[in-house]
């Protein structure tokens, strides 16, 4: 004769197959590498982006710049009309005042050039060009600065002064009186 299984039995097995069923599943679940879905990525080598700053917050990023590069020797302002830059200078032992008025523009590759528009020494007025062929022999500022007496003014190449980490800034426009200056910010894409 033959012996009958209890439906317990068969429930037990069952159980099993279906313990070992969801373990092969949950198995496969973690093997299997997920979906992801991807953008296209375009072609372009560089990543731009758009700036837009304030006549206070030009003075605060001058402010921090100029402090760490330059250990605070200088300062440059940016006023409702033009832009300042003062410092004290040494002559015959005596410590005085010196302040350039410039007028900053931009360049067609993004860079910029103050045209310096006055040159004081204390209350003294002095002659632009003889005044920066002075600066010119004395200054000892970052590289992409360049003193140009010959046409009264100083040259600011953006792309070497504010590369860092494969970032660049090229000015778009500087409008001293509009208190509205942009600048793009162009990162080198990996």
């Amino acid at each position: 004769m033959k012996k009958r299984r209890s439906v317990w039995f068969w429930f037990f097995w069952l159980l099993v197959l279906a313990i070992l069923a969801g373990s092969a599943y949950t198995a496969y679940l973690a093997l299997v590498p997920t979906r992801a879905n991807y953008t296209a990525v375009t072609n372009s080598k560089t990543t731009n982006i758009d700036l837009t700053l304030n006549r206070d917050q030009i003075n605060a990023l001058s402010k921090t710049y100029l402090t760490d590069e330059t250990n605070g020797k200088y300062t440059v302002t940016v006023t409702d009309q033009d832009v300042l830059a003062q410092t004290t200078v040494t002559i015959f032992g005596q410590k005085m005042d010196a302040k350039l008025t410039m007028d900053p523009q931009t360049t067609a590759d993004g860079n910029v050039v103050m045209a310096v528009k006055k040159v004081e020494l204390g209350k003294l007025d002095l002659p632009v060009n003889v005044a920066m062929g002075y600066i010119k022999s004395m200054y000892s500022g970052p590289k992409g600065v360049t003193i140009q007496p010959d046409q009264q003014q100083i040259a600011l190449d953006l792309n070497q002064l504010t590369k860092k980490n494969g970032w660049t800034v090229r000015a778009d426009q500087l409008d001293v009186k509009g208190n509205r200056f942009t600048f793009t910010g162009v990162m080198q894409n990996a």
